[in-house]
C-alpha cells in the first residue's frame, strides 16, 4: 500500500496537462486494479450486473485518488477480477437465473398475440433451453475448460433476448459468443479440435468455419476477428468482446478494440439486444441495467443518448423499427425524436445502401413480424419513410402526395393484417405457408402503387413510366424477381375476384353451393345440382387458376380491400375454402401447373383431323381444359382405366360437336 501511495504523491505533483497524464498513466494502473478489488468487496458476489451508478459511488467512498480513473477503466478491471474469482462454482444446466442489480424476482408482462400465434406468451424469467441448446452450450463449456480455462464465454444479444421472450420456442438458430481474452478464430479452431478428438462413428456432426476479418484499425484489430461455426444445427459467431468508434461519413466502425463487457455492452445498438448470457456463471447479465426493465415494459430504446447512436449508425433505426414490429414492442419517445431528426434521415439516405435498407424492411414484414403494420406506422411517424420507399410524387389525378399513399397502403395492410388475424383466431390450426405471408404484407401495402401504376393508360410514354413505379420501387428494396412475380401474381388477381367471386353477379349460387355442403364428385350428372355446380366451378377454376398458387392470398386482400366487417370477411373466406375443397379444387389450385389433360396436342389433332393450328388450336385446347374442370371433379390418376377411358370418349364427342367444321369423323382416336 504504501508504495502505490507514493507512486500517487508523485502522479499529483506532475503537471496535469494531458501529455504528463500519458506519461503517468502505466504508474496508475496497479492502483486501479486495487481499487477493482475494493469494487469486489464492497458488492455481493451474486451481483454481476455492475452499473456505472454502482463505480461512481464506490469511487467517491473510496477518496478524490480514485476519481481520476475513468469508470468504464475501473469497471473492466473489476469484471476481470470478478471473471477470476477461484470459487465460483462450475455451471449446473437447466433453468437459468437472471441476476440484474442483485437477485431479484422477474415477473414480465404478456407479450400482445402473435398474427401467427395465439397461444400468449409471458416473456419468462428464467432461460429455459431445449436439449440440444443444452448439449450446444455443454460442448462450448467443456471446450473452455479443456483448451482456455481462463476464459470468459458469454452468449450477446439477440439469442439471450428471445429466450426471454419465447422460452423454449425461440425461433433462434444463430448465436454470438463473445470472449473475454481469446480471438474468435482461435476459440473456434479449439472447438473444431474437441469434437474432432471426442466424436463417435454414431455421432452425426457437421463443421464448417469461416474467419471475417475488419476494415477497421486498431491496435487489436487482429484479435477481434470473428470466426463462423456451424455445428448441430446452429451457426454460432466467435469474437471478442470489443468497443467501437466511428467517423462522421461511415456506418462502419473507424476504430475498434478489445474492451469489457461494460463497455461491450454500452456499444450495442438497442438495450434489449443487450443482454448476456455468462456460460461460466450460468447467469443473464443486464450491465446496462436498462434490457430486462425494457423487456418488462416492452419498449425499444438505446443504451446510450439516441441522437449519437443514429448519426454513428443509421441503419439503427430500422433495426429499432424491425424489432417493434417483431416484438409488437414500443419505441421510446426519445428515440422516436432522435429519428425526426434532419440529419438522421440524411444519414440514412447517404450511409446506407439500399441492400441494407432492402433486408431491413424484409424482416420487418417478415415471417417473424407480430405486428408488420406497426412497423409502416412507425415509419410514417419517424418521417424516414420517403427515404426507405423512394416513391417520390404522383403527379396524376390531382397531384397526390406521397405520404397519402403510403397511409392508404397502411390501411390496406392494417386491414389484411385483421383479416388474417381473426382466420386464424377461427380456425388455428389451419396451413398456410409462411413465406407467402411475407408477400400477401407486401402486397397489401403496394396495392395502391400498383393501383396508380396501372391507371394511366400504358399508351402513352407518361403511362409507362406510371406503370414502372411499382417495379422501380420493389428494385429500390433489392427484391428478387421471384417475390416481384409473386406480389404482382397477387395484385392482379384482386380485381377479377372481386367482380367475381364477391360481386353481385355470382352472388345467388355461390350462396346456395355454400348452404348445400354438397361435394361435386359426390353427385352424378343427373343431379339436379350438377349443371349449377358445374358452371360454378368453372367460374371459380377460372378466377383463381390464373393467379397461380397466391391465391388464397390474393382473396384475402381482396376481402381486406371491401367495405365488410372483418368478421363478415373472415365468414366469407372460410366459406369460400370450404366451397373449394367441396368442389374439389383444392389440390388443383395448389399446382403451379394446370391439371393434367384428358387429351394431349396430339390426341386433339388426330380427334379432328389434324388441320387446326396458331389460334384455333389454342381455342380448342382451351374447350378442353374447361370441359374437363367442368365434368371431371376427381384426380385422374385415382381412377381405372376404364373409367379415363370413358371420359376421353366424351370429350372426343364434345370436340368433334363443338368444332365440326375441323372434325374428321371418320377417324377415331388412337
Amino acid at each position: 500500500q504504501s508504495d502505490h501511495n507514493e507512486e500517487e504523491r508523485g502522479a499529483m505533483s506532475t503537471t496535469t496537462s494531458n501529455h504528463a497524464y500519458r506519461r503517468k498513466r502505466s504508474s496508475i494502473f496497479p492502483r486501479k486494479l486495487l481499487l477493482a478489488a475494493a469494487v469486489v468487496s464492497t458488492v455481493p458476489f451474486s451481483v454481476l450486473a455492475f452499473s456505472p451508478e454502482i463505480f461512481n459511488q464506490v469511487i467517491v467512498q473510496l477518496g478524490t485518488t480514485a476519481s481520476q480513473i475513468q469508470a468504464d477503466e475501473l469497471a473492466f478491471a473489476a469484471a476481470n477480477l470478478l471473471e477470476k474469482i477461484p470459487f465460483l462454482p462450475p455451471p449446473t444446466y437447466g433453468r437459468r437465473n437472471i441476476i440484474y442489480g442483485g437477485s431479484i424476482p422477474i415477473q414480465l408482462p404478456k407479450l400482445a398475440p402473435s398474427v401467427y400465434d395465439y397461444d400468449t406468451r409471458t416473456v419468462t424469467g428464467l432461460l429455459d433451453l431445449t436439449p440440444q441448446e443444452e448439449e450446444l452450450i455443454q460442448l462450448i463449456w467443456k471446450v473452455r475448460e479443456k483448451y482456455s480455462p481462463s476464459t470468459t464465454i458469454r452468449i450477446a444479444g439477440g439469442w439471450v433476448r428471445d429466450k426471454l421472450i419465447y422460452g423454449k420456442d425461440t425461433p433462434s438458430r444463430d448465436i454470438d459468443l463473445v470472449l473475454s481474452d481469446t480471438p474468435g478464430i482461435e476459440f473456434a479452431e479449439k472447438v473444431c479440435r474437441y469434437v474432432e478428438e471426442t466424436k463417435s462413428d454414431e455421432d452425426d456432426v457437421t463443421i464448417q468455419i469461416q474467419g471475417h476479418s475488419s476494415s477497421s484499425k486498431g491496435a487489436d484489430v487482429d484479435h477481434l476477428q470473428t470466426a463462423s461455426l456451424s455445428i448441430s444445427g446452429f451457426d454460432l459467431d466467435f469474437c471478442r468482446l470489443r468497443y467501437e468508434k466511428y467517423d462522421k461519413d461511415s456506418r462502419i466502425p473507424s476504430n475498434i478494440g478489445v474492451a469489457s463487457a461494460v463497455v461491450d455492452a454500452w456499444r450495442r445498438d438497442l438495450t434489449i439486444n443487450s443482454l448476456y448470457y455468462n456460460i461460466n456463471t450460468n447467469q443473464v447479465e443486464d450491465w446496462t441495467e436498462r434490457g430486462i426493465p425494457d423487456l418488462k415494459s416492452q419498449t425499444i430504446a438505446t443504451p446510450k443518448k439516441p441522437l449519437p447512436t443514429l448519426l454513428e449508425d443509421p441503419m439503427r433505426i430500422l433495426r429499432a423499427i424491425r424489432f417493434a414490429a417483431q416484438l409488437s414492442f414500443d419505441i421510446s419517445p426519445d428515440l422516436i425524436r432522435a429519428a425526426r431528426d434532419e440529419r438522421v434521415r440524411h444519414a440514412l439516405q447517404y450511409k446506407v445502401s439500399r441492400d441494407a435498407i432492402g433486408k431491413a424492411i424484409d424482416e420487418m414484414l417478415g415471417s417473424r413480424a407480430r405486428d408488420p403494420s406497426r412497423g409502416i406506422r412507425l415509419l410514417l411517424s419517424t418521417n424516414v419513410i420517403d427515404v426507405v420507399f423512394p416513391l417520390g410524387r404522383q403527379d396524376d389525378d390531382g397531384g397526390a402526395e406521397s405520404t397519402t399513399i403510403y397511409k392508404v397502403g397502411l390501411e390496406y395492410l392494417s386491414r389484411t393484417q385483421s383479416l388474417v388475424t381473426g382466420i386464424f383466431l377461427r380456425s388455428p390450426d389451419l396451413d398456410w405457408d409462411i413465406s407467402k405471408r411475407r408477400l400477401l404484407w407486401y402486397a397489401a401495402f403496394f396495392k395502391p402503387v400498383y393501383e396508380k401504376s396501372t391507371r394511366v393508360s400504358s399508351n402513352s410514354k407518361r403511362g409507362r413510366r406510371q406503370e414502372s413505379v411499382f417495379y422501380q420501387l420493389l428494385d429500390a428494396l433489392k427484391r428478387p424477381k421471384t417475390d416481384v412475380q409473386s406480389i404482382e401474381s397477387i395484385l392482379k388477381g384482386v380485381d377479377p375476384i372481386q367482380e367475381t367471386i364477391l360481386g353481385e353477379v355470382n352472388h345467388d349460387a355461390i350462396q346456395s353451393a355454400i348452404s348445400s355442403g354438397v361435394r361435386f364428385k359426390d353427385i352424378s350428372p343427373q343431379n339436379p345440382q350438377w349443371e349449377e355446380l358445374s358452371e360454378l366451378r368453372w367460374i371459380i377454376y377460372s378466377t383463381f387458376q390464373p393467379i397461380g398458387t397466391m391465391w388464397k392470398e390474393s382473396l384475402i386482400l381482396s376481402l381486406a380491400s371491401s367495405q365488410n366487417s372483418m368478421d363478415d370477411c373472415v365468414n366469407q373466406y372460410n366459406n369460400l375454402l370450404s366451397l373449394v375443397n367441396h368442389l374439389h379444387l383444392g389440390t388443383i389450385l395448389l399446382d403451379e401447373n394446370k391439371p393434367k389433360p384428358l387429351l394431349n396436342g396430339s390426341q386433339i389433332q388426330t380427334a379432328l383431323g389434324g388441320q387446326i393450328d396458331g389460334r384455333d388450336f389454342r381455342r380448342v385446347v382451351q374447350a378442353s381444359e374447361e370441359w374437363q374442370i367442368r365434368n371431371v371433379g376427381y384426380d385422374l390418376d385415382s381412377v381405372d382405366n376404364d373409367k379415363r377411358n370413358e371420359m376421353e370418349v366424351q370429350l372426343v364427342d364434345y370436340l368433334v360437336t363443338t368444332f365440326a367444321e375441323y372434325a374428321n369423323r371418320t377417324q377415331s382416336l388412337e
